[in-house]
């Protein structure tokens, strides 16, 4: 059976529900914002405009743009794209969405206040995450702030060859840390639902079913600005 792999996936094939290894939605798709970041949004961390950096099919961007925030979608998933724009339609909410290989650009120079990256960066392949984050840190103003959500090492078995590629602490402070200057990289929980099957060769490790009954993930939270 086929199965997820960073370096192969085909995203438009994962949005629309097609990829015999993940049927329907992706399981990062919460349908709202996820807590870690909601938390931060909280404590007014987050100032317009903002970015949703591989915005999926949009639900960061939307729920944002809700609370008022400028707010800019952007995917390398044409598919994921068409979702968000109909459900922006559905809600009645001006946001901007677009396509974009963010490895390369945002299209974007100095402009945004913020970058929000829920549960993106780990799906990068190697040798895309430089790149990644350089375009993200050009995004920017100065003094603009980056927030990601990222797979820790513990949520995967080692050396496992499918599925997101987890980070370190100090994976996370070299990369980021390149382009960007690092505030913390703290430990977190990432929500997800739980599929009903996993696909072949996946496996998840210390994980901890909440109330509502989505998996939560060890996680790490990193904040970060431009100098």
């Amino acid at each position: 059976m086929p199965t997820f792999n960073v370096n192969t996936v085909d995203w438009d094939e994962l949005y629309r529900g097609e990829a015999s290894y993940a049927p329907g939605d992706p399981g990062w798709n919460i349908g709202n914002l996820q807590p870690e970041l909601a938390a931060l949004e909280m404590q007014g961390r987050f100032g317009s405009p903002i970015l949703d950096s591989g915005c999926g099919v949009g639900v960061t961007t939307l729920a944002l743009a809700a609370k008022g925030y400028d707010a800019v979608g952007l995917d390398l998933s044409a598919a994921a794209i068409d979702r968000a724009r109909q459900s922006a339609m559905e809600q009645g909410l001006s946001v901007k969405f677009d396509v974009a290989d963010l490895s390369r650009s945002t299209g974007y120079e100095n402009y945004f206040a913020t970058v929000v990256d829920g549960l993106v960066f780990h799906c990068l392949p190697e040798e895309l995450r430089e790149g990644y984050v350089e375009s993200s840190a050009r995004a920017l103003k100065p003094g603009g702030s980056f927030f990601a959500l990222v797979f820790a090492t513990e949520a995967f078995p080692p050396g496992a060859e499918f599925g997101p590629r987890p980070f370190s602490e100090k994976q996370l402070r070299d990369i980021v840390g390149a382009h960007l200057e690092v505030e913390d990289v703290r430990p977190a929980r990432a929500w997800i639902n739980v599929p009903a099957v996993l696909p072949a060769g996946f496996e998840y490790r210390n994980v901890t079913i909440g109330a509502d009954g989505r998996a939560q993930l060890p996680s790490w939270v990193v904040i970060a600005h431009k100098g």
